[in-house]
């Protein structure tokens, strides 16, 4: 009897310590949130500085700074398909100082792309909000008689040798959305890929391939006629280039493939502070100058709940599972 009263006993104030830190665990998370941000808040960029994304990072910390009345710099960390600097935002304190700019298509590809990653992309890092949104856009040289999805399916399909495309590299964004173009077109096509935007650019502009597809980046060529744009992969048209048709509305219902941004944090963030730095986000982008200054690097802003960018990601994860199995791409 009385060894069964002591481990009652025992329990009995075992559970009371634990009751005693609940509080205590709250008061924290709570003075956490409540006094965020205490230092130098830092938005981590995949890719090297002078692109798009960091072009847009800049805009959202700028007006993030102001909010918050304090320091908001940039990092770029690019490398490893984006995996370098999911990984080091995975590993950052979970304080809220470290932010991550995260593409969708490019988050859901790592994901699946690489065998072994020191995160796990389900779980290691946290949506906070949806940013930013934008296209890719099918395009052919200016010389190539092309001017629809039509008569490109058409002439890949009566061409004694497949057509060839240039994309930014093997299983990045605009080789993936090509791939799942081709599938539903029901055509083959050679993919000829460079290391950037740059060299795909000049390999169509010089009649080296007959056709690419470009995200934002390539928006100034676009425009120029130097390339010329025949679809947006968007399910609605894109404001930058208004009179250019979707692929949905060449004759491919339902096709809508986009290249959304969202900021992230460390999965281990506490959802008070989550809420925190949601919150700011959706006021920054509400903000009419960053509206403009997005839409002049070519993207649509916007804002989300942290669910809605989370169902975003996990469906984008499983489509680009099904086709990197289909195309049989894989890095170890």
């Amino acid at each position: 009897m009385r060894k069964i009263l002591r481990r009652t006993t025992i329990a009995f104030a075992g559970a009371l310590c634990v009751a005693a830190a609940l509080p205590a665990f709250a008061q924290t998370a709570d003075a956490s949130a409540t006094n965020f941000p205490s230092k130098v808040v830092r938005i981590v960029v995949p890719f090297s500085p002078g692109g798009s994304a960091d072009a847009s990072a800049r805009i959202l910390g700028e007006r993030l700074a102001e909010i918050w009345d304090k320091p908001v710099i940039i990092e770029n960390k690019p490398g490893a398909g984006t995996t370098v600097a999911s990984a080091h935002v995975a590993q950052s304190p979970p304080d809220g100082h470290t932010l991550y700019l995260a593409y969708v298509l490019s988050y859901a590809t790592s994901a699946n792309l690489y065998s072994q990653l020191p995160y796990d992309p389900a779980t290691d890092l946290a949506p906070v909000s949806l940013i930013a949104d934008a296209p890719f856009v099918l395009s052919v040289s200016p010389t190539l008689k092309v001017s629809s999805v039509s008569e490109l399916v058409e002439l890949a399909k009566s061409s004694p040798q497949p057509l060839t495309y240039a994309s930014t590299g093997n299983g990045a964004g605009p080789h993936l959305t090509t791939e799942m173009f081709l599938r539903r077109a029901n055509i083959k096509a050679t993919h000829v890929p460079f290391r950037g935007t740059s060299g795909a650019l000049t390999s169509l502009m010089g009649d080296q391939v007959h056709f690419s597809v470009f995200d934002a980046a390539a928006l100034g060529q676009l425009r120029s006629g130097r390339v010329k744009p025949i679809a947006v992969t968007s399910a609605k048209r894109w404001p930058q280039l208004p009179d250019v048709p979707t692929i949905a509305e060449s004759g491919f219902a339902g096709f809508d493939v986009s290249s959304g941004a969202g900021i992230m944090v460390s999965g281990k963030t506490p959802p008070e502070l989550v809420d925190k730095l949601h919150s700011a986000i959706v006021r920054a982008m509400a903000t009419p100058a960053v509206q403009q200054k997005f839409s002049a690097q070519g993207f649509v802003p916007l804002s989300s709940s942290p669910s809605e960018f989370k169902q975003a990601l996990t469906a984008q994860m499983e489509r680009m599972r099904t086709l990197i199995k289909e195309i049989g791409l894989k890095v170890d």
